[in-house]
């Protein structure tokens, strides 16, 4: 028996989009141990595999789960309406919403939350 596989833990694959690059590339080095990262720069690139074009903001979030059963934090510099949120929430269109800046342990212990759900 091969105890080496056994011992392997695959990681998850999460995306972040960001239309910062340095913000992109700063969860990319806090998470990048603990999960597989896809760093993508726009709604457009982020809805891209599910051949949609043209696409900002929660849209995004309505699109995605309109195709897929993928959970979404939305983490933002500005403060969303709460009306906004709380039907983005209620929807199920995004699981949780931040405000920036957020903690890396806080923000890896939600992800390791919705992933196990």
């Amino acid at each position: 028996m091969d105890n080496h596989s056994n011992n392997e833990i695959t990681k998850k694959t999460i995306m972040i989009c960001d239309d910062e690059s340095d913000v992109l590339i700063s969860f990319e080095l806090l998470l990048q141990l603990k999960y597989d990262i896809i760093m993508v720069a726009s709604g457009e690139k982020c809805v891209e595999d599910y051949k949609l074009h043209g696409i900002m903001g929660d849209s995004v979030a309505r699109k995605l789960k309109e195709y897929s059963e993928t959970k979404i934090i939305l983490i933002s510099a500005y403060n969303i309406d709460d009306v906004l949120v709380k039907e983005l929430e209620e929807n199920k269109y995004i699981s949780k919403y931040i405000l920036k800046p957020i903690e890396t342990e806080h923000l890896t212990n939600l992800i390791d939350e919705l992933l196990k759900n």
